[in-house]
């Protein structure tokens, strides 16, 4: 894919139409949820929640629908802005303008897991209910973007878009867990609601714009993945008539290699090219009678119809499409003298054409360099084979390890440039593995303070559990920090305590500095919103500026000279101390700064797991657990990630178990795994082995398919 890629001029239109509908679409989610929340019945979510869980989200998210409004459609306006440049072939601008979108994503831990599930969920529903309104809207982006790459969405505005917007708009408020899970259970019925009227809307623009809705035709072999064209040109059609129909039903009974891409022809029809099971016939070519030279010329027009297959192929790289077609000869006299060219696809020319294929369509498609070079490999590779038109098999075979030995060397080399990456997943399991005993622990503390407001409690449930875990995961349990910043919980509480009397006031205001500059570096740490902090923050400061006034106000000029009994004024208005007595102290640093009578705190770290858990086993009868242990590098895999489905190879599994490393056609290249969340995706029904053709076993289905038409 190129810049120079056929466009309609429309296509440009649609896109800023849809950007200019952002904000009011996100507006109008964001009031249907709500009304949802306080009316489920009329929404029809009666049976799909409790109502009393509605109320706590409504009362946490309604003071904030215009900021939630205005996150949702900066996130759509990237996802739009992602899908055009995607479907576009841009590289730099489809990273820069993807937001939180499928071509970022390389660290999947447990909670990635799950939102690609509830992304899923929600795609899922929309494509269900809402099947005919896309069909004919991507049937009219399909003629603006003649061109556009395999498996991209021309429209721009497809399902995934919105939800991976909505995704990412609720983890950015602060919620509980339980909270942005019900939120998110919510925003697909809300959706396909909103998305109803809206995808008609967009249809209709594109039609008053001149663009036709394509007629749906049948398709007699859908599982043949090929090409089919409404009628064959003049130079198939004077292949066809060469060839009687008794001559094709021989050749058809004869040659087992488009006998294997016959829909249902078999247990291996349309299977991923594998060596024979054990028990199964080894496939010969059979004489053909009296029609030798006959056979030798059907042969090549096959051959010739088979690789007009091999190139339209939708998902072959159209930078490779002209070293596919220089293959067309050599293999052609090949087959002169090897029979096994046309009995089996196991054949090293065509397990060649499939292994070149097949990496390129799995290379990231805006990674242009790493195409580029893998083009740069092939080209002399296909000319060696071509000057020298070999007519043994066992040049194929040679050609055949010097591209697995390229795609071998490169794949390490990507899985050494991402250790960091796998470092960092590392410690995001162990930060996952500490949450639910640092959020027991801070409950504790919570159940013995008074009068917490409800945003101060759900910064310590939330936020700052997640600062707590990230420092004890890279620190240690042990660490000073990790105490300070424990420590830093129960100091809080306390400091939202009135002293009673005005050393414990100037105390408290002399503690305050080091207090909250502990609490803005933890905000740091995980980088919390600043919207968020402010909000916090500011409540911090009106908390404290209201304990530490004075209890009794200043009295009327008139009443100055009115005398005080002295006991009264001994009990309300103790002298304070003078500033001067008590200099504030410098904030201490984070590693420094833990309280003085840490043992007395309620929080003990080192009572924390500092050692990784086990993993749970492979053989416990779960069948998600036993799919992940028979997994090996190299297997071809299937996985739908935030609401897409991506083809992706198996890399490197670590020693033991615990992470595993896919590469796949997304931006990157690598996606880094925990084990846990592999098998969360794996339950769900989001991750499976591939099933799908070769690009050689495509081409024969369609060839057979038409072929067949034409016989009758």
């Amino acid at each position: 894919m190129t810049l120079s890629m056929e466009v309609h001029p429309q296509f440009d239109r649609h896109v800023r139409y849809l950007e200019s509908q952002a904000l009011p679409f996100a507006t109008g989610w964001v009031e249907a949820m709500l009304q949802a929340m306080r009316d489920p019945a009329e929404a029809g979510l009666t049976g799909l929640v409790d109502r009393k869980h509605l109320s706590g989200l409504l009362l946490a998210t309604e003071p904030l629908r215009m900021h939630i409004g205005e996150c949702l459609a900066g996130h759509l306006l990237h996802g739009i802005q992602g899908a055009e440049a995607r479907a576009l072939g841009r590289a730099a601008v489809a990273s820069a303008l993807s937001g939180f979108d499928i071509d970022e994503l390389t660290l999947v831990d447990e909670t990635q897991a799950e939102k690609d599930i509830e992304i899923s969920r929600v795609v899922q529903l929309a494509d269900l209910k809402l099947e005919w309104e896309l069909r004919e809207l991507q049937g009219l982006a399909a003629l603006m973007l003649p061109e556009v790459r395999w498996g991209e969405d021309p429209t721009a505005c497809g399902p995934a878009v919105f939800a991976r917007a909505i995704s990412q708009t609720i983890y950015e408020q602060v919620l509980e867990p339980e909270q942005r899970a019900l939120w998110m259970r919510l925003a697909g019925p809300m959706l396909v609601a909103q998305l109803r009227p809206f995808l008609p809307g967009v249809t209709e623009r594109l039609k008053a714009a001149g663009l036709q809705a394509p007629r749906y035709r049948t398709i007699l072999a859908p599982n043949s993945g090929g090409v089919v064209k409404d009628a064959p040109g003049e130079a198939g059609a004077a292949a066809l008539t060469t060839i009687p129909a008794d001559q094709l039903q021989a050749l058809l009974r004869s040659m087992p290699l488009l006998q294997r891409g016959l829909p249902g022809g078999g247990a291996r029809a349309a299977a991923p090219a594998m060596p024979l099971a054990e028990g199964e016939p080894e496939f010969r070519l059979e004489p053909m009678g009296d029609a030798g030279a006959e056979s030798t010329g059907v042969s090549h027009a096959l051959l010739g119809r088979l690789f007009e297959r091999l190139l339209a192929d939708p998902q072959v790289a159209p930078a490779l499409r002209g070293s596919l077609a220089r293959l067309e000869t050599p293999v052609r006299a090949l087959a002169a003298s090897d029979p096994g060219v046309l009995s089996s696809e196991q054949h090293p020319a065509w397990a060649l054409i499939n292994k070149i294929a097949g990496h390129s369509s799995a290379l990231p498609a805006q990674d242009t360099e790493r195409g580029e070079a893998f083009q740069r490999f092939v080209d002399p590779l296909v000319a060696r084979l071509t000057q020298g038109a070999p007519d043994k098999p066992e040049a194929y075979a040679a050609a055949l390890q010097q591209v697995q030995a390229y795609i071998d060397d490169e794949q390490q080399e990507q899985i050494e440039r991402t250790r960091p990456s796998m470092d960092a997943l590392g410690q995001m399991e162990a930060e996952r593995r500490l949450l639910p005993l640092l959020r027991d622990q801070v409950e504790v503390q919570l159940g013995k303070a008074q009068e917490v407001s409800p945003a101060l409690q759900t910064f310590l449930r939330g936020p700052w559990i997640e600062v707590l875990a990230k420092v004890m995961a890279t620190e240690g349990a042990e660490s000073t920090e990790a105490q300070a910043l424990v420590g830093t919980v129960d100091e809080l509480l306390a400091s939202l305590q009135r002293p009673e009397t005005a050393d414990g006031r100037a105390d408290l205001r002399r503690r305050l500095p080091t207090l909250i500059g502990r609490v803005q570096q933890g905000m740091a740490l995980i980088d919390l919103p600043q919207q968020h902090r402010n909000r916090v923050l500011a409540e911090l400061m009106q908390t404290h500026r209201r304990n530490l006034a004075e209890t009794v106000p200043a009295q009327p000029a008139s009443q100055a000279t009115a005398p005080v009994p002295a006991p009264v004024a001994a009990a309300t208005t103790p002298p304070p101390a003078p500033p001067a007595a008590r200099p504030p102290e410098p904030a201490a640093p984070l590693e420094t700064a833990a309280p003085r009578d840490w043992q007395g705190h309620d929080t003990h770290v080192g009572t924390l797991p500092t050692v990784p858990m086990q993993l749970e086993g492979a053989t416990d009868g779960d069948p998600a657990n036993d799919w992940i242990a028979a997994l090996r590098p190299g297997l071809r895999c299937k996985l739908n990630l935030q609401g897409a489905w991506a083809t992706a190879q198996l890399a490197w599994i670590s020693d033991n178990g615990a992470f595993f490393m896919f590469t796949s056609n997304l931006a990157g290249g690598m996606h880094s795994m925990t084990r846990r969340a592999l098998k969360r995706l794996r339950s769900e029904g989001l991750a499976t082995e591939v099933a799908e053709a070769s690009l050689v076993q495509r081409a024969l289905g369609g060839l057979l398919q038409e072929l067949g038409t034409a016989a009758r």
